[in-house]
């Protein structure tokens, strides 16, 4: 049964289903903590699944095919802080307390993500947390954030941009984003065959970052071309030795996160490296290969009207 709130929320929930979800049930117990807990829940479903609506109508506002998130958020939403989470997600009492505490002081908040349990392709993903913990105090885009309606209505402009998850959007029109490292959030992990679909979209965020798409790029053909001038087994020892110093900076950043990292997602981190600058060579390719499918269009107006200028 849908919950009725005592008195009034002192936060808004919104939850994004991309695809039907599997386990309904698990997540709708889950909605309904969080609605007992004077969270008011608002689940936006893209994925017109009548079993979604049958299940999740009773656990909060259930509204169908939005199409922008943070849109969604603010034209849903009643309250001035809200957090917005994948069907994935599934905050601790103790999380989304701080959350509270932290929209308070910050514009938006983004917590660290990590996955339980963990499979080989999440350990890739934990791999590429903690390097990117090690390197930068920064937490995992996508999956969760928390922000203040009221800042957010404000900003230049909220439309949706191309290859920007919703926490950048934000931070590019000015936003102010604080990066909750120190909290920490479980996710359930994707199906296999969920995260190889998603593996395009995360490449496509790679090429945002020119400084960092560009050493993701030369890794491969500089391990090709040292192989090439000093032979197999210099590039081995060379690419044994960024695996190593990779695995090092997945150790430094479990730092503070050993209790939701586990050790052997370190091992990992080498593997996420290689997944990284194969993704963005795809991303590349998908890019050169749209262009060149317009190109005979635009070619062939091009010739028609040099002939019709002729004639």
């Amino acid at each position: 049964m849908r919950h009725r709130y005592a008195r009034e929320p002192r936060c808004s929930y919104v939850v994004v289903l991309e695809n039907p979800s599997a386990d309904l049930r698990d997540l709708a117990a889950y909605l309904s903590e969080i609605a007992v807990a004077n969270f008011e829940v608002i689940v936006v479903d893209r994925s017109a699944s009548e079993e979604n609506r049958r299940v999740l109508r009773w656990v909060g506002r259930y509204v169908h095919s939005y199409a922008d998130t943070i849109r969604a958020a603010i034209d849903l939403t009643t309250c001035d802080k809200v957090i917005v989470a994948d069907a994935s997600v599934r905050y601790g009492m103790d999380a989304l307390d701080m959350m509270t505490v932290l929209l308070e002081l910050h514009e938006v908040v983004e917590p660290q993500a990590y996955f339980d349990p963990l499979p080989w392709w999440g350990g890739i993903e934990a791999g590429r947390v903690l390097v990117q913990r090690s390197l930068h105090a920064v937490a995992d885009h996508g999956s969760t954030f928390g922000f203040r309606r009221r800042v957010i209505r404000g900003l230049r402009s909220i439309e949706p941009a191309v290859a920007q998850d919703s926490v950048r959007r934000l931070a590019s029109q000015g936003a102010e984003v604080f990066t909750a490292i120190g909290t920490f959030v479980r996710r359930l992990p994707p199906a296999f065959s969920d995260w190889v679909r998603d593996l395009p979209r995360r490449a496509e965020e790679e090429l945002v970052v020119p400084a960092r798409a560009a050493l993701f790029i030369l890794f491969l053909p500089f391990l090709v071309a040292l192989s090439l001038l000093g032979g197999g087994r210099v590039a081995g020892t060379l690419a044994g030795a960024i695996a190593f110093a990779t695995v090092v900076l997945a150790v430094r950043g479990r730092f503070g996160a050993a209790r939701f990292f586990p050790l052997r997602a370190c091992l990992f981190a080498p593997l996420s490296i290689l997944q990284r600058s194969i993704g963005v060579y795809c991303a590349l390719f998908r890019r050169v290969s749209v262009r060149r499918e317009l190109l005979p269009d635009h070619h062939r107006d091009a010739v028609g009207q040099i002939h019709v200028g002729r004639l």
